[in-house]
């Protein structure tokens, strides 16, 4: 039947109840006229229009209330294509939409794609239950929007707090968090595991970039960090109690290393490692590091991997080897057929074929430098390195060259001012690190100096005090606080990082120099910068 047919059935059904009642009017007054015995002609007549009246009456009555429950269905008929729509939308965004109250059960208007990623029928299901498998975070969850729905706090406030990402089986999933009204909280859920997926691609590849160029640039450095890399294996895999202190510097050097070569997960490893041994070896204890000793070296050779896929095994294989001018070999040779093998001068031509520019050791400093700075927010200018063109055994001085990055990375760290207080003091924004190489009759000298802040004395001082290294009525010189800086464990940082802190690096610059016999001093102005002279004599020095 049409709409238009049910109006008029309707409006008919009206008038007919309406006259029907109208009917009783002339009935009634019919009685009463028998009953008290008058005619009521004119009365009578009149009130037996009543019907007639009421029936149209009636009639009108019914057809409006037939246009407004028309205009109801009309109206309920477009909210419910509107919602359809709205529905038809969401699942095409293929991001799941859905809402929940103070009960936290999942109403039923949600999106096509919350089944995906949540699974089917949630509708009344506790959201929390659905979302997080760590009850730490569920208890978290509704802790947080409990604060919300009691009006405590506004919804912008709590949402910050709440979890952004969650893991549903194999999906990654970003979750937004909006007001919809005091009791109404809508959710969006949003599939980012492919943009996830593609963030930490683009950064293997530049991890690995990194770690190439690195390797490639520093390759004879690259070459003894293979060799330091198994030694601290080594020594870690049987760790004693009475070695840990020696062991924690030639980690605290490897990890230093690893990280300016690119081997980034190994040093951050290498920090955890240094961390858990140096925590248990305060109490006098071994710690237990066989977990973190895996993962180290699981991270070392996975990056060691990348090198050897991408340089190629023979490049690798290649690093200990020797380049040998051919003129040198020519010259072996010939003495070789003039003299007896044991002569002590072919020992020194050998030896010659092995001897570096001692500066060719110092290689890596320009590049660490650049690298502390930019992860201390400062600025520094390109390392200025004079002299040092002599050729050496590079093995004599592997240790000290090492124990001097230390004293370069302190520089950068605790030394150089940052830019904006550099130029408040009238100074270059960048600052300046200088390594001088001089070389004389009795020893070579190599002196590292930096125009920052200089060494807080006062602080060097209150330390030491802290530590029970100076009793309270004793007045230290400038020269005895300058010799505290060398003592192992001696740090005036506040916090450690993988920079510095751990009092670790002067006292290995200090054993470098004690095995080559050698001197090392410092002198150190305010606000005008610290240099370090340290002394070699020649017994360990040069080949020619």
């Amino acid at each position: 039947m049409s709409l238009k047919s049910r109006m008029q059935r309707a409006s008919f059904q009206y008038a007919v109840f309406g006259a029907a009642f109208g009917a009783l009017f002339p009935a009634t007054a019919l009685v009463v006229s028998i009953l008290i015995g008058r005619p009521l002609d004119l009365l009578f007549w009149i009130i037996c229009t009543a019907p007639v009246f009421l029936g149209i009456f009636a009639h009108f009555a019914g057809s409006r209330q037939d246009n407004l429950n028309v205009t109801n269905q009309n109206l309920e008929r477009r909210v419910e294509e509107r919602t359809n729509a709205i529905q038809a939308m969401l699942n095409v965004t293929e991001q799941g939409f859905l809402s929940f109250g103070p009960d936290y059960r999942v109403r039923p208007e949600y999106s096509r794609e919350c089944e995906r990623l949540l699974g089917p029928d949630i509708a009344g299901r506790r959201l929390p239950d659905l979302l997080f498998s760590d009850e730490q975070i569920r208890a978290d969850f509704v802790d947080g929007l409990d604060i919300y729905f009691a009006g405590k706090a506004k919804g912008e406030v709590i949402f910050d707090l709440l979890e952004h990402e969650t893991r549903l089986g194999e999906s990654i999933v970003e979750i937004e968090y909006r007001t919809i009204d005091d009791e109404t909280v809508m959710c969006t859920l949003t599939d980012v595991t492919s943009a996830r997926q593609l963030e930490f691609q683009l950064q293997e590849e530049e991890h690995n970039r990194n770690l190439i160029l690195r390797v490639a640039t520093h390759r004879k450095y690259f070459s003894r960090f293979i060799d330091e890399a198994h030694e601290v294996l080594r020594e870690l895999d049987s760790l004693l109690a009475e070695e840990v202190e020696e062991v924690l510097r030639k980690l605290h050097t490897f990890k230093s290393n690893a990280h300016f070569l690119g081997f980034e997960r190994t040093g951050n490893t290498a920090h955890e490692l240094e961390t858990t041994i140096g925590d248990h070896a305060v109490l006098g204890q071994v710690a237990d590091i066989s977990d973190t000793l895996l993962e180290l070296r699981k991270n070392f050779h996975g990056e060691l991997d990348v090198v050897s896929s991408t340089l190629g095994e023979q490049w690798v294989k290649d690093l200990s080897s020797v380049t040998v001018p051919v003129q040198r070999i020519r010259n072996l040779e010939q003495y070789m057929q003039l003299q007896y093998p044991k002569d002590g001068r072919l020992r020194s031509a050998v030896s010659q074929l092995r001897a570096v520019p001692l500066v060719s050791l110092f290689s890596r400093f320009p590049d660490m430098i650049q690298d502390v700075a930019e992860a201390r927010a400062k600025r520094v200018k390109p390392l200025e390195i004079v002299g040092g063109n002599f050729s050496v055994i590079p093995e004599n001085y592997e240790s000290l060259v090492n124990a001097l990055t230390h004293v370069v990375r302190n520089m950068v760290d605790h030394g150089i001012e940052s830019p904006m207080a550099r130029e408040v003091q009238g100074k270059d924004q960048a600052g300046n690190i200088r390594l001088v190489i001089k070389d004389s009759l009795q020893a070579m000298e190599i002196i590292l100096s930096d125009d920052g802040q200089g060494i807080g004395l006062k602080q060097v001082e209150q330390r030491a005090r802290e530590r029970g290294l100076l009793s309270g009525d004793t007045r230290p010189t400038k020269r005895q606080l300058l010799t505290l800086l060398f003592r192992s464990g001696f740090s005036t940082a506040e916090a450690v990082t993988t920079v510095s802190g751990r009092g670790v690096g002067l006292s290995v610059v200090r054993e470098a120099v004690r095995d080559l016999d050698g001197r090392i001093g410092v002198e150190t102005q305010a606000g005008r910068g610290t240099t370090f002279r340290i002394v070699i004599p020649h017994k360990n020095r040069k080949v020619s």
